[in-house]
């Protein structure tokens, strides 16, 4: 694999230099080919008689001007259109001229000599003569073209072009102004044609050739390179790889027994500096590995611990809160029932019920700071103070005045307590509430059309002593109903970081608005879960439904 690699890399790379040179060789012999062909013309206008040609060249662009549309008199009437040029061909003064270029022409390896007016408005050129011993274009003859090969405005040497001839294949155009009048608006060249394919040609055998050197030389020279790497790095590579598979291959041996090895001791001897580094690096990762091995069972241990200790931290908690819904059935005025799912194997929601008195009910829904083990201890000594306090007797504001002063006092965790605490008067349905930051309650009417409750709210407990709390008052309808839970239910997001929000709440509190307590809680818990649509949940929630029948 490691031959292969390098061998077709090398060979590659050679292939791909060999090509970006060709491009720049071939580029260079064409401007060689065009000061050639520039050369040729300045030589051949020395060999001629000068006013003889441009005698030819002014008797040719007159008889031009004679013609209103050359272009449809060549195609409409080409006997007739040539005519008009037979007296200058035919002349002595123009088949001489014709042989000197044709006999100076053949010295070079020129395939034609050709003077030609242009007519750039007019898109085409004209042929004075062409000087060639094959397809020789008669006096006259018009060959069209774009004239971008043109710098500068007509007179100017002509810069040169490459066309395809069916003979010759590529061929090269270049030459010299012989005459230009900008009066009579006369512009003619001597231009000369070379093929190329030639040199093209020569130029594909050469890379040919040299690539196959190149690739021959790359592929010893690889060989070698891959010998020299094979024994000195690849073969012991190879070894200590072999001993990493036994070391792999031992897992589950090591993992039970929890015994050490000295799989890499010994591992490479050489000298080159990379290996020796990999070789250490490999018994440190051993002496790493057996110390981890040594932790291992403590670890364990330790991991089991804090498993059993949170599981009981969970029971604790899940007994805390009440699950005693049977024990109120006897109470025939209302019904009840509540849940709690913490984000956490513990967490900090808690609502809780209690009787007063035979007469009053009270009401907890509370959401602690933070979650996990240490929103749980809080939640722990917020619930047994509101507890205390509650039985007690006295106002909700009362209470949560005394639960604030309790939490405050040694609240080193800077954690705190939202609480929304109710009185309900079971006889009449009354309540008389207070809110230390919690959201706001859903109360539903007697038909059980549910609205929230905009109550005032205070500061948090926990947060700051000697605060005062406000008492505010409403009624259960017969029939109504009161939706109590923490902000995990609206504050649910799904996988596109969407709220449920309250509106959503509400909305879907209505649907079920006349299942009994525990199923309108299921309900709700239902929806949370189709909203998130498999999203995790990132909040305790926690809901507790009263039924004032």
């Amino acid at each position: 694999m490691a031959v292969y690699t390098s061998v077709t890399s090398s060979i590659l790379l050679v292939l791909v230099c060999i090509l970006v040179s060709a491009l720049f060789f071939q580029n260079q012999a064409i401007k060689i080919y065009e000061g050639m062909e520039t050369s040729l013309t300045r030589s051949a206008l020395v060999e001629v008689d000068r006013e003889v040609l441009n005698d030819l060249i002014i008797k040719t662009a007159d008889v031009v001007s004679t013609i209103e549309d050359p272009v449809s008199m060549r195609e409409d009437d080409e006997a007739a259109y040539f005519e008009k040029f037979s007296e200058i061909q035919n002349s002595t003064e123009y088949k001489q001229l014709w042989q000197k270029l044709n006999n100076t022409r053949r010295a070079t390896i020129s395939t034609a000599y050709c003077v030609s007016l242009i007519y750039p408005e007019k898109g085409y050129w004209v042929y004075v003569m062409d000087a060639s011993d094959s397809n020789v274009q008669r006096c006259g003859e018009l060959l069209f073209d774009d004239f971008s090969a043109y710098v500068g405005h007509p007179g100017m040497d002509y810069m040169g072009n490459v066309t395809i001839s069916q003979k010759y294949g590529r061929v090269r155009t270049d030459g010299v102004a012989v005459y230009t009048d900008d009066a009579k608006g006369i512009y003619s060249y001597l231009t000369a044609d070379i093929p190329i394919s030639t040199a093209v040609k020569n130029v594909r055998t050469f890379l040919f050739q040299t690539s196959i050197v190149a690739m021959i030389i790359t592929a010893i020279v690889c060989v070698g390179v891959f010998l020299a790497v094979n024994k000195n790095a690849v073969m012991p590579i190879d070894a200590m790889a072999g001993k990493a598979e036994d070391y792999a291959g031992m897992y589950e041996e090591r993992f039970d027994s929890h015994t050490g090895t000295d799989i890499f001791q010994d591992t490479y001897n050489g000298n080159v500096k990379e290996l020796i580094k990999l070789s250490e690096s490999l018994r440190s990762m051993e002496f790493e590995m057996n110390s981890y091995l040594k932790d291992i069972d403590r670890l364990a241990a330790e991991k089991a611990r804090i498993g059993t200790e949170l599981d009981i931290a969970t029971k604790i908690q899940e007994a805390t809160i009440p699950r005693n819904f049977a024990d109120f059935e006897k109470y025939h005025q209302f019904e009840i029932y509540g849940d709690c799912k913490p984000a956490k194997e513990v967490g900090g929601d808690f609502y809780d019920f209690f009787m007063i008195d035979d007469d009053h009910l009270c009401i907890v829904m509370a959401d602690v700071s933070g979650k996990g083990i240490p929103a749980a201890l809080y939640m722990m000594v917020s619930k047994i103070a509101i507890q205390t306090r509650a039985e007690q007797g006295g106002t909700p504001s009362e209470i949560l005045r005394y639960v604030n002063d309790r939490l405050s006092a040694n609240n080193s965790v800077d954690m705190f307590v939202t609480v929304w605490l109710g009185i309900l008067t079971v006889s009449t349905g009354h309540v008389i509430a207070a809110n230390a930051g919690h959201e706001y309650p859903a109360v539903s009417d007697e038909n059980g059309n549910y609205e929230l409750l905009h109550d005032p709210h205070g500061f948090v407990c926990g947060g700051l002593s000697g605060l005062k709390f406000k008492d505010y008052e409403f009624d259960i309808p017969k029939g109504g109903r009161l939706f109590l839970y923490t902000d995990g239910v609206p504050e649910n997001q799904n996988k596109a970081e969407e709220f449920y929000g309250t509106d959503r709440m509400i909305e879907a509190l209505n649907e079920c608005k006349e299942m009994e307590t525990k199923a309108t809680v299921e309900h709700m818990y239902s929806s949370l879960a189709e909203f998130a649509n498999g999203a995790d949940q990132f909040d305790d929630t926690t809901m507790l439904n009263i039924w004032y029948k």
